[in-house]
């Protein structure tokens, strides 16, 4: 009756395997690109949707500012014009005369604004506030791509090495499922403990099948920043090339990582996010000031040479030419007072944005605050790991050679392949987080350069 009881788990621990096995051959049959991390951040900067639409508005700013620029210059017209008449009344009383007219006439005119009330000028600084703000965006998106694809890639790596902890410990506990067999078959242990075994081996498959989905979905995370189509997910894989996973050299490069005062006080001030803010504030100022230029008197001076001149025929019209200049003022009177309040609606907009920069400041104080605390925190973690993990290792091993020479019981075992599991999973974590936390502080403290 036990043997019968024994087949369904058998027959799906069987089933696995070889899914197990085929899933491998077909992995080692099509191969998969190893993607590197600098392969990462380089292809997300060329195809990522932000980078792009970041590059595209300094694009736009930069012809901006030459639209601004360009204001400055005169403008000139030219026109020209052909006019036929012929008087119908008077050809029906005198046929044989031609009443008949053609007329031609040209001018050619340039116009200059002399004083626009400081607009063009105030303009100009505008559009110029308003590129530097998009370069310094520019600079930061790219570093804010660059650390997303970062964490994303770290995120996989992680769950890569969780699905082979998973793997290692279904083998093991495989392994350990097939000695408790042959000792219950020799009659050294009761079939009690091949089922309890069996059930250790049939949740050791529920969570590899669930790490191997983790890893799936974390490697569909990473190559979406990549804008990488999701039918050729299955082409790529990530690897440690470019990472170091040492805990020795880890901790020689976040040495000198400190976060003093002065040291946030010269990102505050140099940092591209901030300086892409302040940027923008100094356009808006400008644009102010183009707004109220509405109030103040315009003077505009124009010269152009036009000719005209009719005849019956086109050959004998002797065109007469004369020259023209003017200069022309315009002061505003009254405007509803809407230029007064379109002031306030900028001004109001403008302490908006000093607010927006003063909240992103005092975020960033807090930000790099607890990424120092994730990074201290995480060192000591990953040191508890390690002990704990060598501990887990020895107890595990302890526990399957009590039990091979008949001096422990089955309940030990699986107790030690419990907290090896916990202490493996707990070693990954602890290893990527330290490696996050370093690369989170080396972004905030804008160490990155991409």
């Amino acid at each position: 009756m036990g043997n019968n009881r024994r087949k369904p788990v058998m027959k799906l621990i069987v089933t696995a395997i070889l899914t197990c096995i085929a899933a491998a051959s077909f992995a080692q049959a099509t191969g998969s690109s190893q993607l590197t991390l600098d392969d990462a951040i380089k292809l997300a900067l060329e195809k990522n949707y932000t980078a792009r639409t970041a590059a595209d508005a300094l694009s736009s700013a930069e012809f901006s500012r030459s639209k601004a620029g360009d204001a400055l210059l005169p403008s000139v017209t030219g026109s020209g014009s052909y006019t036929y008449s012929d008087q119908l009344t008077s050809t029906l009383f005198y046929p044989n005369v031609p009443y008949a007219t053609h007329g031609l006439s040209y001018r050619v005119a340039a116009s200059l604004n002399l004083f626009n009330g400081g607009a063009d000028a105030a303009n100009i600084s505008a559009a110029g506030y308003a590129l530097d703000a998009a370069k310094y965006n520019l600079k930061w998106t790219r570093q804010v791509v660059a650390f997303n694809v970062i964490s994303d890639y770290v995120n996989a790596l992680r769950t890569k090495e969780l699905r082979s902890s998973a793997e290692l410990t279904y083998s093991q506990d495989t392994t350990q499922l097939t000695r408790v067999r042959a000792q219950y078959s020799a009659g050294a242990v009761a079939v009690n403990a091949v089922y309890q075994q069996e059930a250790v081996v049939g949740q050791d498959l529920l969570q590899l099948i669930q790490s191997k989905n983790n890893y799936a979905n974390a490697l569909a995370d990473l190559l979406f920043q990549l804008n990488i189509a999701p039918s050729r997910y299955g082409e790529f894989d990530v690897s440690l090339a470019g990472i170091d996973t040492n805990v020795v050299t880890m901790r020689s490069k976040t040495g000198d990582m400190q976060v003093t005062p002065s040291a946030i006080g010269d990102l505050l001030d140099h940092r591209e996010d901030f300086a892409s803010q302040r940027a923008n504030l100094l356009s808006q100022e400008e644009s102010i000031k183009i707004t109220k230029a509405a109030l103040l008197p315009t003077l505009n001076a124009s010269f152009g040479i036009g000719g005209s001149g009719a005849n019956n025929t086109i050959p004998s019209i002797q065109l007469i030419h004369a020259l023209s200049g003017s200069l022309t003022l315009s002061m505003p009177i009254f405007d509803k007072f809407q230029t007064s309040l379109q002031t306030d609606i900028l001004n109001t907009q403008l302490d908006e944005g000093r607010i927006q920069l003063e909240q992103a400041e005092q975020q960033f104080r807090s930000d790099i605050t607890k990424a120092d605390n994730n990074l201290r925190s995480s060192q000591e973690a990953l040191d508890a790991s390690v002990s704990a993990l060598t501990s887990a290792e020895e107890s595990y091993r302890s526990a399957t050679e009590r039990l091979r020479v008949g001096a422990g019981i089955q309940v030990d075992v699986i107790v030690a392949q419990a907290a090896l599991e916990t202490a493996r999973v707990n070693r990954v974590n602890a290893v990527y987080n330290y490696v996050l936390a370093t690369k989170q502080l080396e972004y905030l403290l804008g160490r990155t350069n991409y």
